[in-house]
């Protein structure tokens, strides 16, 4: 079930990538679905899907300074 879980949030943040409000609320999503070693999991997987995005790194980047995505 977890992986499921996991799968479908990596495809809906790629879908949503260029939309802030909706990757900010599928990221707040993922932090309250996903257990703890998938949302590190997640968070290695943004830091290079964002490489050469630098919007979308920034967005990423605010809420990882407001621990959103922290266990």
């Amino acid at each position: 079930m977890g992986q499921l879980m996991y799968d479908y949030t990596k495809s809906a943040i790629v879908k949503v990538s260029k939309n802030k409000d909706l990757f900010v609320k599928e990221l707040i999503r993922a932090s309250k679905t996903l257990l703890p070693y998938e949302k590190e999991n997640l968070i290695n997987w943004l830091f290079y899907f964002t490489a050469d995005k630098p919007e979308t790194q920034k967005w990423f980047w605010d809420l990882l300074d407001r621990n959103v995505l922290v266990s």
